[in-house]
């Protein structure tokens, strides 16, 4: 659990980087998007993150966890999901730095 925590700030501050100041249009996620035209990239990154993570702990506290081999199977999916999102953040944030639009 520790380690998708980590990976989500990481997505929160690899998604500002390439975001900021008013490229929403660079954002997959259609609600994320949303939630950042309404509230801003920095807040809208924090409450949308906390939303997310209190979810999905109650989700799995609420149904799974008398089955820890499910827990820890939907844990390493979501780390790896996650692992995969920051790489892909962090590698258009670089492009966009030698192009000069970041």
């Amino acid at each position: 659990m520790l380690f998708f925590i980590v990976l989500n700030i990481l997505d929160a501050h690899s998604t500002w980087l390439v975001v900021k100041p008013y490229n929403y249009h660079r954002e997959k996620n259609p609600v994320a998007r949303y939630v950042f035209r309404k509230l801003g990239i920095g807040r809208g990154i924090i409450i949308f993150k906390v939303v997310l993570l209190t979810f999905f702990s109650g989700v799995i506290f609420f149904y799974v966890v008398p089955d820890w081999e499910t827990v820890n199977v939907s844990m390493i999916i979501g780390d790896l999901l996650f692992t995969f999102v920051v790489t892909n953040n962090y590698r258009i944030y670089r492009k966009l730095r030698k192009e000069g639009r970041a």
